[in-house]
């Protein structure tokens, strides 16, 4: 979700806000809603929402552990986990690194910034009007 601009301060019934504008249609079984400065934001903390609760997942639920909490701070398993994120071309995600990772719209975007190391797939291909080379019947 991307926050709306609301300057400095949001209103002190901005947590009910949110509750009436996304609970009220939210798919079943979702509980929690973040929102996000921009859609960037939105790509990164998703990506950020999904590494964690697959780490959880991971651990049997049990918090982080101290090794995974010192092993983090040099950027070693098994605080820092070899995840990724699939992304399919020609998609534009954002330009912050997390986000630029997985971009694959435009070459001046990604030239001269680091990357992970994440795949990328060609997305399907749909058929889309129907094919014209077939007679339908229109009744």
């Amino acid at each position: 979700m991307n926050r709306t601009s609301l300057g400095i301060n949001p209103p002190k019934e901005w947590p009910e806000m949110l509750q009436k504008a996304f609970m009220d249609v939210a798919p079943k079984g979702l509980k929690y809603v973040s929102t996000m400065m921009c859609g960037t934001c939105s790509c990164e903390g998703s990506y950020k929402f999904a590494f964690a609760a697959l780490a959880r997942r991971k651990r049997g639920g049990a918090p982080p552990s101290q090794l995974d909490l010192d092993s983090c701070m040099s950027a070693q398993e098994p605080g820092t986990p070899h995840f990724a994120i699939l992304s399919f071309e020609k998609g534009f995600h954002g330009r912050l690194l997390g986000a630029l990772s997985t971009t694959r719209s435009s070459k001046l975007h990604k030239v001269d910034f680091p990357a992970f190391d994440w795949p990328g797939a060609t997305p399907p291909q749909y058929k889309y009007p129907l094919d014209q080379n077939v007679e339908y019947n229109k009744e």
